[in-house]
């Protein structure tokens, strides 16, 4: 997010109670939850929605071997097209689709 207008996106994720991790390594996702890693320490979060804001390179390979295992994906914001990358792009789709969902 933006240096002078990132503040007020994360203010209102906070107040919706939305809980935010940085420096995690996504270990996978399975019926329990999501599995990272967050200083060498292992954790399982029980969720239901995860939302990533990472990166500027597409990552396609998860998209792709769940389609590849029959699993319903979507790919969206940076992770689709990370040229011109907008975080506010990338959160509208992302509000959009789940609710969709």
């Amino acid at each position: 997010l933006g240096k002078t207008t990132g503040w007020i996106h994360r203010a209102t994720l906070k107040a919706k109670g939305v809980s935010m991790l940085g420096g995690v390594e996504y270990l996978g996702v399975d019926d329990d939850g999501l599995r990272i890693r967050v200083d060498g320490s292992e954790q399982l979060l029980p969720v239901d929605h995860v939302v990533v804001c990472a990166g500027q390179e597409p990552r396609r390979d998860l998209h792709a071997a769940l389609q590849a295992a029959g699993i319903g994906a979507h790919l969206i914001g940076g992770a689709d097209v990370a040229a011109e990358l907008d975080a506010k792009r990338a959160i509208h789709q992302g509000s959009h689709l789940a609710a969709a969902l």
